[in-house]
């Protein structure tokens, strides 16, 4: 059974009457460029379709109520790539100790940070525990041509602005961090102390991923071709990535909670059990139904008729510029 989650659906709703009406008219009233209006008026269905978010059962959550704030921050650098997590790419292990976290506190607010040559707010704090699973699966590391070096501690001031502007709203929640990294730092700058945000923080863990041995990294590029190939040392070879545990450690200090080093068939619902507990009951045997969202489907039928619109718009300028010059030249 198909589902709907909409953002802002009476902004959607209105914009879209409007559109359909304008393509509407033209249908009406022109001439000779009807297959155009009806392209545009599938544009606009399509586009509303998306916005409304479709979505089929994907699974199921456990139902809970933990009064907490938590904060998923993930690294997505290049070095996420390092094919050590078994033969697996460290973000494997990533996203599957994500699922873990969102069920330990599910009926919590979770949010996830994502960084790597910079911070973005993937998902601001929300009790949807599989918009949560659904990001963090949809995460990959950065494209290798865009990166300007990564700081471990980038995600500082947007992770402090975070905790105070959700603590101004909510006194009475305890803030809880989860940091996933390797700890590789390649900014020139040196990296910026969490100090100042421990004050913010009621618990939480750092959690490393990678190995002492590292590992090679599948170059994150746009290019197919591109992704097969690995990443290489400006001094030859294959580049390998390395877990920096001193500067995951370091990170727990400053932000006052724990460092655990992760690693494949390690479980880790024993860490988050009393985190959990120490806020609600999650009862991970009652669930609810997970949704797994399709609105990208809608994206391939809406990029072909955006590229049969512009290919139309190119023919029309063409013809446009043909006649104006037969009529500067007589």
């Amino acid at each position: 059974m198909i589902t709907f989650h909409p953002t802002l659906p009476v902004v959607v709703l209105v914009l879209a009457a409007i559109a359909l009406a304008v393509c509407g008219w033209q249908l009406a009233t022109g001439r000779g460029r009807r297959l155009a209006w009806l392209r545009r008026s599938l544009l606009v269905l399509l586009a509303v379709a998306m916005a409304f978010r479709p979505a089929v059962p994907g699974g199921e959550v456990p139902t809970a109520t933990i009064q907490a704030r938590v904060f998923i921050m993930v690294d997505t650098s290049q070095s996420i790539a390092a094919e050590d997590w078994g033969s697996e790419p460290r973000l494997v292990g990533m996203q599957e100790d994500v699922v873990e976290i969102a069920r330990a506190f599910a009926g919590a607010d979770l949010s996830v940070i994502s960084f790597d040559s910079e911070a973005i707010l993937r998902v601001p704090l929300t009790d949807d525990g599989s918009a949560i699973i659904e990001m963090v699966r949809a995460l990959r590391p950065e494209i290798a041509q865009q990166s300007r070096g990564t700081s471990v501690t980038i995600a500082h001031d947007l992770l402090k602005a975070e905790l105070e502007r959700t603590e101004a709203a909510e006194p009475d929640s305890p803030a809880i961090v989860f940091y996933l990294g390797d700890g590789e730092h390649t900014a020139q700058q040196p990296p910026q102390s969490f100090d100042d945000v421990a004050p913010l923080v009621d618990r939480g863990l750092v959690l490393g991923y990678g190995t002492q041995q590292g590992g090679r990294m599948r170059v994150s590029s746009f290019d197919p071709a591109v992704q097969e190939q690995y990443l290489q040392d400006p001094g030859g070879g294959d580049a390998i990535s390395r877990i920096d545990e001193a500067q995951l450690g370091a990170i727990a200090d400053q932000l006052g909670i724990t460092y655990l080093h992760r690693a494949p068939g390690l479980p880790i619902t024993d860490a988050l059990g009393p985190m959990a507990a120490a806020d609600g009951e999650a009862n991970l045997d009652r669930t609810e139904e997970a949704r797994l969202e399709v609105a990208w489907i809608f994206g391939v039928p809406i990029a072909l008729l955006l590229a049969w619109e512009g290919l139309s718009l190119a023919r029309s300028l063409r013809a446009t510029r043909g006649f104006l010059s037969r009529e500067g030249a007589r």
